[in-house]
């Protein structure tokens, strides 16, 4: 891979992309897409503070009550004329208590950030996030918000760049606990998921990197290596004998990343704390001795790994940004839809009032479409056949025919060998048929009388589930008859009493009563399909109750025409 010197940064950098994707995620549109992004990683005291030093020339705070409880975004622009600004604003994130008041609060009069002025901003944040400040407190240690810093400048490069917490696999009593490490797990891992992050993952030199719990975590979002930038901190404290497994690792011998690895010598506590040695010269001259001076220029230092990460940030930033563009897009279209479902605007009592006519206005067409079969007059009938109202109540008439016809009687009446009188041999033996084959169809001993099972919250309005034996064979109904007759004589001569017709009738139609009552009180919403109950009947009474009927368009509504 090719490197750019620092001459010619301006022309890796693309600030009209990487300022939309800045404004995007100050929008926290970063919580519903995956935006390109670069992010550093890494376990506690792996270096990563002094490395986002190196790279940020930022002063970030060593006291250990101010370390990373939270993300920060440090956001780095240049600009053609004026002043240095530095702007910090906070980015809430989608748990926090107080969202308003942290996205109103705004820190943009600093004139530096160097360490007093670091702290003292982390010291308000820290307040305003309401994290812990003492062991007795009871409060969160850490926070999924996220920490804006903008700054810019003529003398600024393009950069932007992602702090997380860093994973710790020990907690410290009073301080942090089994829970607050799982939340920095899966808040580090939140972003490292992101396909469309590139992870700057920091890991001290000095230590097996196989034991390094960053590294199995990045093995396991970027098996192949391809977002993946190894940074190796603490080249100086590497026990001597030892430095050829760092440099085979440096020149990708051995745990091969598409990115590569780039070391990076920091200052040490001592050299702090003096507060008068420069860096990059410290580095540079770290850099000359054995066996570091056989790595080539672009895989050591701050420099390199500043070039390198430039470079990888605008060509992810380039590939990946039509599909955000994309992406956008089409949230924003779902939105627009969702948003015109709703309908204008109902603030007012009339602007209310004119919203729920339309509904019933809306319902009326519905209906009387689907009573008059006019089902070509609204999509919805494609859609959703169970609106399809008049034809459901004629299938259902057609169910209640044949059952009245099949099993209304209680003993079936006997034809003579030439047929009904009324009716030709064709008909006669189509008919025949036409019951056999309902009795096939059933396949029951006992009718059922209604076609539903039993709804709990509806069994005080609907007639019961009652069962009723199937119909006596024609061969019982003589002896059936000669009884009726013989039960029911008077003192009539030569012929038979008046209400024996009657009688007849009342025990031959006993069942009429049981089935026209599940047919007329308890239907199938013809709708929905759901539970509804009518007292009246759906045919013959005007009263049409949809009170359990859930379909949206009607939902809640009592229609009474």
């Amino acid at each position: 891979m090719s490197i750019q010197t620092s001459d010619d940064h301006e022309s890796l950098a693309d600030p009209a992309l990487l300022d939309k994707i800045d404004k995007l995620f100050a929008c926290n549109v970063g919580e519903y897409i995956n935006l390109p992004q670069l992010v550093v990683v890494g376990d506690q005291s792996s270096g990563k503070s002094s490395v986002l030093e190196g790279l940020t020339k930022l002063a970030f705070p060593r006291d250990s009550g101010l370390c990373t409880r939270f993300a920060t975004q440090i956001i780095f622009r240049r600009i053609e004329a004026g002043e240095r600004t530095i702007t910090d604003t906070i980015i809430p994130g989608s748990d926090a208590n107080n969202p308003s008041q942290l996205r109103e609060w705004k820190a943009s009069d600093l004139q530096s950030l160097d360490g007093a002025a670091f702290s003292a901003v982390m010291s308000e944040v820290h307040a305003l996030m309401g994290l812990s400040t003492s062991k007795e407190d009871g409060k969160p240690t850490f926070s999924s918000n996220v920490l804006r810093l903008e700054i810019c400048g003529p003398d600024e490069d393009h950069l932007s760049v992602i702090d997380v917490p860093g994973i710790f696999r020990n907690t410290t009593p009073g301080v942090t606990t089994k829970g607050d490490k799982d939340m920095v797990r899966e808040m580090v891992l939140e972003y490292m998921r992101n396909p469309r992050s590139i992870m700057l993952t920091v890991v001290p030199a000095n230590v097996d990197i196989a034991t390094q719990e960053i590294i199995d975590m990045e093995r396991e979002v970027d098996p192949e290596g391809k977002r993946t930038l190894g940074v190796l901190t603490k080249p100086d404290l590497i026990d001597r004998g030892a430095e050829s497994r760092v440099v085979d690792l440096v020149e990708d011998r051995e745990m091969r990343l598409k990115l590569g690895w780039i070391i990076v010598r920091n200052l040490g506590q001592m050299e702090l704390q003096e507060g008068i040695t420069d860096r990059d010269a410290a580095e540079e001259r770290f850099r000359l001795t054995p066996p570091w001076n056989t790595l080539s220029k672009d895989r050591f230092g701050i420099k390199a790994l500043k070039s390198r990460l430039q470079e990888t940030v605008t060509v992810n930033a380039r590939e990946t940004f039509p599909e955000v563009r994309g992406e956008i897009s089409k949230k924003l279209r779902d939105c627009q839809n969702e948003l015109q479902a709703l309908g204008v605007e109902r603030e007012t009592r009339e602007q209310q009032l004119g919203y729920l006519l339309g509904i019933m206005n809306l319902f009326q067409d519905i209906t009387r479409q689907a009573l008059t079969t006019s089902y070509s007059s609204n999509d919805s009938f494609d859609s959703q056949w169970e609106l399809r109202l008049a034809t459901r109540i004629v299938n259902r008439n057609d169910v209640f025919s044949k059952d009245m016809a099949v099993w209304g009687h209680k003993y079936e009446f006997a034809r003579d060998a030439d047929g009904d009188s009324n009716s030709s041999d064709s008909e006669v033996k189509h008919e025949d048929e036409d019951v056999e084959s309902a009795r096939a169809v059933a396949r029951v001993e006992h009718l059922k009388i209604r076609k539903t099972s039993d709804m709990p919250d509806l069994e005080v309005l609907v007639h019961s589930m009652e069962t009723d034996r199937v119909v006596t064979p024609r061969s019982h109904i003589h002896s059936w008859i000669e009884k009726q007759y013989r039960d029911s004589r008077g003192f009539e001569i030569g012929t038979f009493s008046s209400t024996l017709l009657a009688t007849t009738m009342k025990q031959q139609s006993d069942k009429w009563t049981s089935i026209a009552r599940a047919y007329i009180r308890y239907h199938l919403c013809p709708v929905t399909m759901s539970h509804r109950a009518c007292h009246h009947g759906i045919l013959d009474c005007p009263c049409v109750w949809f009170r359990y009927c859930h379909h949206p368009i009607i939902s809640n509504l009592v229609i009474v025409h």
